[in-house]
């Protein structure tokens, strides 16, 4: 929700950006901290006026481990006309020379969104409104296991009550608990800007009784993502993505994908949803010569169905647009920006700490 706004606002880019250097001495020991952090004001059609804020922590577990990635600590809150509200705490932790990687999640929220429902008394369908109160924890663990192939479990506790108001109020509350596996391929440059490599990450979900789960069903997540530098100056940057989210079994409605998100910028009404999400994007990253600010294009196609067998019957959603971006903290390759998306009937606007398909 938080991330697609009308073009007036455009002019509230990055109206507030921070970046600080902590240093702590403690006998020879030096630690240093990078913070980010970007405004959320903002308005969407879905949401109305939009006021919160993101920011992030960079540091080194470890200073003398050079290897691993920088861990983070990320935070987010906002509040929306709609009144609906957010707010997240998480930690990515990189130790021990990148052998470990771990995620940890906390978020809490009273979502006021919508759907289309096809089967609306009036044929053509129409958008009705409902709300998610949602509670929901996560955790991943994974193990580098050979060469740059990472190996793990994933663990979700996840509580939603679902109020739908063209229903005479009706309550769906569910328990979407679930427990996986993940598996990663990561050979990147760098994990906040690549220029170059792979990154593929596998995850399968199973929702099931004995983790608490009131619905049976299983998603498998799969995305990947490469890098070309085009020029040795590393100043521009194509990706090519492929992403697919299937569910199977009995998915109930707060378990379906929705098409939107980075995995395709342009969507923000929720209007395409299913059981299976399928979408490819294509984006090319500019950093201007001798100055911090850079600018990024993207597009790409998705098809949001119940079943594999419709994928190729089912309607094509183009997205397209463009952002702009600005080093934040040029020694660690640490962007923040903006970006605007057109698509079917829809469009979306983002602001971001960090790339797309980054984690």
């Amino acid at each position: 929700m938080i991330k697609n706004f009308q073009q007036l606002i455009l002019l509230a880019v990055v109206l507030f950006t921070t970046q600080i250097t902590f240093a702590q001495t403690k006998s020879d020991t030096v630690k240093k901290i990078r913070f980010a952090a970007v405004p959320l004001i903002n308005y969407n059609r879905t949401q109305g006026f939009i006021a919160g804020a993101m920011a992030q922590a960079f540091y080194r577990v470890n200073k003398k481990d050079t290897i691993s990635p920088k861990s983070s600590t990320i935070a987010m809150g906002i509040y929306t006309q709609e009144k609906t509200w957010m707010a997240g705490v998480g930690e990515i932790l990189y130790l021990k020379e990148d052998k470990w990687r771990i995620k940890a999640f906390l978020f809490k929220g009273n979502i006021n969104y919508q759907y289309f429902n096809t089967e609306a008394d009036n044929n053509a369908g129409e958008y009705e409104d409902y709300s998610n109160d949602i509670t929901m924890a996560l955790t991943q663990v994974q193990y580098n296991v050979w060469k740059r192939f990472y190996a793990g479990l994933y663990l979700e506790y996840n509580n939603t009550k679902t109020y739908f108001t063209a229903k005479n109020d009706s309550l769906d509350v569910k328990k979407l608990n679930n427990i996986g596996y993940v598996i990663s391929q990561d050979n990147r440059d760098n994990v906040l800007f690549p220029t170059k490599g792979i990154f593929m990450n596998f995850k399968n979900q199973f929702y099931r009784d004995w983790v608490g789960s009131d619905s049976e069903f299983v998603k498998f997540q799969l995305n990947y993502t490469q890098f070309f530098a085009l020029k040795e100056d590393k100043r521009h940057i194509l990706l090519g993505r492929f992403y697919s989210e299937i569910g199977t079994g009995e998915v109930p409605f707060q378990g379906q994908s929705v098409v939107g998100r980075d995995d395709l910028r342009g969507y923000s009404q929720g209007k395409y949803r299913g059981n299976q999400v399928y979408a490819v994007q294509s984006e090319y990253r500019w950093m201007f010569n001798k100055s911090k600010f850079g600018a990024v294009g993207f597009l790409g196609v998705a098809s949001a169905v119940n079943k594999f067998s419709d994928v190729f019957s089912s309607q094509l959603l183009p997205g397209i647009g463009a952002g702009i971006r600005y080093k934040l903290i040029p020694s660690m390759h640490v962007n923040i920006g903006f970006d605007a998306g057109v698509g079917r009937d829809d469009y979306s606007l983002t602001f971001r700490i960090g790339e797309t398909f980054g984690r």
